[in-house]
């Protein structure tokens, strides 16, 4: 490679260093996509949410409603998917980027580890709320406020699944993630 002109030697580092990014996000696709479908025996309780939240914490908004996106596609293709597939994405969308505008200036790493459990356990109710706005569409408020009331009980339950994940993977997860994105960016 030394003797190859500067901008071949940057294209290949940029492309070593997409193609690294694009990995780490299949894997954690993977991993999201298959935690939301062993997981599926218990209503509501799934790891994807804390996996996009410490993902987004990382690596930003994009790379966080990229993975967004790849779990609703994967998970939902063994689950079923219908038109609140769209709704997932939105909602877990929104839980990329509130988590990505932490990670700018690396804002979560001053915020205490119980309060980002809290966080967590807060987007569980977001998920939740955003994903029965689709009824408001459908059948109108009223619809909606019913729908909504009917599933607090089970927001609950991810809620209380998204605290316990990052309690215990939070801090791991990050500490991974950090550790590939600092490899992605010394190529």
């Amino acid at each position: 490679m030394g003797n190859q002109p500067l901008e071949k030697r940057k294209s290949a580092k940029t492309a070593s260093q997409l193609t690294r990014r694009m990995a780490l996000l299949a894997m954690l696709a993977a991993l999201s996509v298959a935690g939301r479908i062993l997981m599926a025996s218990v209503p509501n309780v799934q790891p994807c949410t804390v996996i996009i939240i410490c993902s987004s914490f990382v690596f930003g908004i994009r790379f966080g409603l990229a993975l967004a996106f790849l779990t609703v596609f994967g998970s939902d293709m063994f689950l079923g998917m219908g038109l609140f597939a769209i709704m997932q994405f939105l909602a877990w969308g929104t839980i990329a980027v509130l988590s990505g505008l932490l990670g700018k200036k690396e804002l979560y790493k001053k915020v205490p580890h119980l309060v980002l459990c809290l966080y967590a356990a807060f987007t569980g109710f977001l998920f939740g709320f955003m994903v029965s706005l689709n009824y408001l569409f459908i059948g109108g408020p009223f619809a909606f406020w019913t729908y909504y009331l009917g599933g607090l009980l089970f927001d609950s339950y991810h809620a209380a699944g998204n605290f316990f994940f990052y309690l215990i993977l939070g801090p791991v997860l990050i500490k991974l993630i950090a550790k590939e994105k600092t490899r992605i960016e010394r190529i």
